[in-house]
């Protein structure tokens, strides 16, 4: 049934393979190195061994389930009826219908496991489980979910993880195979032998640049708001330290209902503690304000800004900020300047000139995390006389209109084909969409997950060299993301490249992450 057309596998995809379609299996590999081509192997294998059942290939967004589905429609020897795409546009009633016809599934985790939950459709014969971008198999993600009710509900189940980035730490690879079921990890990095040969290089370029010096006002103004509110949850004894991150901050908030739930059930004093939580959330607004203005600039912040105000449900702690002097002081002088822009904008037009005087057909993808951002770049590419457009979610914001399905995959066949020269993208484009020959990558900003980092950098260096362009914002917290992620990524490249041991029953030094992935088979293993 497998492949058609002249495709050939390459020695380390047909060893992996082998190992997936006889275990559970994490297949961990650098983008870019054809993890869709063993699981187009482990799913032919399947489909041959069990003429009546089917597999399902799931992945975190539409457009990367609709890549998936015409990948398996070119290489697979199915009939077109017998390969099915389930998302929530789809209407449940037809869903179901498309599910009984279908062999080989594509689909959302949401929307299978909403299905399953209501019992539209059944496991049963679903012969194997291929889960894309399985770093995300932690905590409730609906993956976890969906695993659970795959293996417990599957007459043949067999679990497929595919991921260029499974974490830096022993525990966050832990929690995944924990999820998945996993009992054997095939893992390879760059300079894994049987791989090197097929990886391009991709050259990696941080450029700094200086943050405005007519910002300088705005930023003491803000951090003095919010060295107000952070100083308040000190004396609370909700934070510790002078130091204080975003991440601390949402972590105190745990600490907070903790304590307003022992309150209320031993009936202690709560006044100070719905003080704190007022604090706490509007520390997290004023931080996130500083991000903004430092990384984005004033007219992203004004955006920001405006978005809280005109917010029809603000709750109590947003109101009340709303009304502070000082906050109102922070909205009047962001609007004075507003025509002041970042120096990354012009820093970005530099580098994308470059690319295209270098080599007038490149391909560019520009990424950034705010959807405010991604609009300014995008007319500030246009005005510059290059083609650009725009690839976010599907949601709605203030002055932005989402894109739905169908204008995703135009949109990204359009950059395939070379109608528009670059592609000015949100975190959605960050994981698996394929393009092939993507020259140049700039990041907007830095990003703190090495996941993140990998996913965004592996949009080029595919099948030829490729560059990526790091923007950091000097003395913001673009530098610390920066650094945490290098070093975050140089850990997991270490722990992925330690040969793999038998476990031992002493060790004279820390387990690396194959000791870990071979001593630790997971609950229940085998029984999968």
């Amino acid at each position: 049934m497998i492949l058609k057309g002249n495709l050939e596998p390459r020695e380390y995809q047909k060893k992996i393979a082998e190992t997936a379609a006889t275990a559970n299996t994490l297949v961990v590999l650098p983008t870019g190195l054809g993890k869709t081509m063993i699981a187009l192997m482990v799913a032919a294998q399947r489909l041959d061994k069990y003429p009546d059942g089917k597999v399902m290939v799931l992945a975190p967004t539409k457009p990367l389930v609709l890549q998936h589905h015409e990948t398996f429609r070119k290489h697979l020897d199915l009939p077109e009826r017998a390969l099915a795409v389930l998302t929530g546009t789809v209407d449940p009633g037809e869903r179901e219908v498309m599910w009984l016809k279908a062999r080989a599934i594509f689909a959302t985790p949401q929307t299978v496991f909403n299905d399953v939950k209501h019992g539209r459709v059944s496991l049963s014969d679903v012969t194997l489980a291929v889960f894309d971008e399985a770093h995300r198999s932690v905590k409730d993600y609906t993956y976890t979910k969906l695993a659970t009710a795959y293996r417990e509900g599957a007459d043949h189940p067999l679990i497929l993880g595919l991921t260029a980035s499974p974490g830096a730490s022993r525990e966050k690879v832990g929690e995944i195979k924990k999820s998945l079921f996993i009992e054997r990890v095939e893992a390879r990095t760059e300079e894994s032998e049987d791989v090197k040969e097929y990886v391009e290089q991709t050259a990696i370029e941080a450029i700094k640049v200086k943050v405005p010096p007519e910002y300088e006002d705005l930023v003491l103004r803000i951090r003095e708001l919010f060295n107000d509110k952070v100083k308040k949850l000190v004396a609370s004894g909700f934070l510790k330290g002078n130091r204080i991150s975003k991440k601390a901050l949402l972590e105190a908030r745990v600490a907070i209902s903790a304590r307003l739930r022992a309150a209320q059930s031993q009936g202690g004093q709560k006044g100070y503690i719905f003080g704190a939580i007022i604090n706490q959330a509007q520390a997290v607004a004023i931080v996130h304000a500083l991000e903004v203005l430092e990384t984005q600039g004033a007219p992203t912040l004004v955006s920001y800004l405006e978005r809280m105000r005109e917010r029809p449900e603000k709750g109590k702690s947003m109101s009340s900020l709303l009304k502070d002097p000082k906050w109102l002081k922070i909205e009047e002088e962001a609007t004075r300047l507003c025509n002041v822009d970042h120096p990354k904008m012009s820093e970005m037009l530099k580098v994308v000139r470059g690319q295209f005087a270098k080599n007038p057909g490149s391909k560019v993808i520009v990424f950034t995390q705010y959807r405010d951002t991604i609009e300014t770049v995008v007319k500030a590419l246009n005005d510059a006389g290059y083609t650009a457009e725009r690839f976010v979610g599907q949601s709605d914001r203030v002055g932005s209109k989402g894109m739905d399905q169908s204008t995703q995959s135009k949109t990204l066949e359009r950059f395939r084909d070379g109608s528009f020269q670059v592609l000015v993208s949100s975190s959605i484009g960050e994981e698996g969409l394929h393009v092939p020959d993507v020259d140049l990558v700039v990041f907007y900003e830095a990003v703190p997950s090495e996941i993140r980092y990998i996913q965004r950098r592996g949009r080029t260096g595919r099948t030829t060299k490729g560059r990526v362009v790091i923007l950091l914002a000097e003395g913001t917290v673009d530098e610390s993301y920066y650094y945490s992620s290098l070093f975050k990524e140089g850990r997991m490249r270490k722990l992925v490249s330690e040969p793999q041991e038998k476990p031992r029953k002493r060790r004279a030094k820390s387990p690396t992450l194959m000791d870990y992935v071979e001593s630790e088979a997971g609950p229940s293993a085998g029984s999968a």
